[in-house]
């Protein structure tokens, strides 16, 4: 934790200098800071347009690929006494409940996020959640030979050989979310013992999400579960590849939205409601949705999800339960599957 907080105050001190001579240029200059796990490719292009509408230059912070939203969530609580960030762009929503446990999020400002349905809301109004993901299945139609898949649960059928299954590495990412979503879902006994099940079925366990559709792609994995927006990508590409939405006859697939909050004690304070404001809208949305970062608004009731053409039922799980529920599910995950 000490080096967290040294790392945290060596990368405030580096944005506050950027923010002082951004202010040297003009009186007029603005400029606020954004944390975000949105990946790159798609957050630039969506600062750039705020910056073009507003004036406001943004100065961002990444997070890197190994830390992902954790190192970011640390880096927040550690900066608690002496805030950098504005706002934080999360791409999912389930550590949001880290940080209100840690009292560093303040709430939106009452317009931010409009029509978004209240189920992707924090109900003090701390964050909003938008352009969301969901877990799929992705198949390989030229090399399937059982049954489709319908289940999460079919990850521990005898129905497909051993190794030609697979999935990414249960302990990080949306994969761990999944796995802590079941945990609340099934119960931690039944849970535990389905991934017991999983393992002992020769389930392949390979490094994240791509992985699993390139495997899948090629021909080497018969079929696995991966998220929406990297099953379009295979879509895209033209692989021999179906898309299923697991459970939906069921408990529902795993719906992973971003989200957006706005820190409390930052630097700048209208500029941090402007940007969440844009951050939260419908264009935005929509936007990112064309661009394939995400498949699902978190705006329409049983909205039709380009990607299936299907409306997607959703576990009935909320972030902070899926948060409770995550270290148990890491420590029996981590004896089952190692690491």
């Amino acid at each position: 934790m000490i080096h967290m907080r040294t790392r945290a105050l060596v990368v405030g001190v580096i944005i506050v200098l950027v923010v002082v001579l951004f202010a040297g240029c003009g009186a007029t200059t603005r400029v606020i800071v954004c944390y975000t796990s949105v990946d790159q490719e798609y957050a630039d292009p969506v600062f750039k347009a705020f910056e073009g509408r507003t004036g406001i230059h943004v100065l961002t912070v990444y997070d890197t690929e190994a830390a992902k939203t954790t190192g970011l969530v640390n880096r927040l609580i550690a900066e608690q006494a002496h805030p950098v960030c504005d706002v934080f762009w999360n791409n999912e929503t389930t550590q949001m409940s880290m940080l209100e446990q840690n009292n560093i999020l303040r709430r939106l400002p009452g317009d931010a996020g409009q029509g978004i349905l209240a189920r992707y809301r924090d109900p003090d109004g701390l964050w909003a959640g938008h352009a969301a993901r969901f877990r799929v299945l992705l198949v390989n139609t030229n090399v399937l030979k059982g049954p489709t898949p319908s289940s999460v649960m079919d990850l521990a059928s005898s129905a497909y050989p051993r190794g030609s299954v697979g999935m990414a590495m249960p302990l990080f990412g949306t994969t761990a979310a999944h796995v802590a979503a079941l945990y609340a879902v099934l119960g931690a006994a039944r849970a535990r013992s389905f991934f017991q099940q999983v393992s002992a079925s020769g389930v392949r366990i390979v490094d994240g999400n791509a992985t699993v559709r390139d495997l899948v792609a090629q021909g080497v994995l018969t079929w696995g579960i991966t998220d929406s927006d990297d099953a379009l990508v295979a879509v895209k590409r033209g692989d021999p590849v179906s898309v299923v939405v697991p459970d939906q006859e069921g408990m529902g697939t795993l719906v992973i939205p971003s989200s957006v909050a706005v820190i409390r004690g930052g630097p700048h304070l209208q500029e941090a409601d402007s940007l969440a404001q844009y951050l939260l809208s419908e264009g935005v949305e929509t936007t990112l949705m064309q661009e394939g970062y995400c498949q699902l608004s978190t705006r329409q009731e049983g909205g039709i999800a380009p990607l299936t053409g299907t409306s997607i039922k959703g576990m009935d799980v909320d972030p902070g339960s899926i948060q409770v529920s995550m270290a148990t599910a890491k420590a029996d995950l981590t004896s089952i599957f190692g690491q």
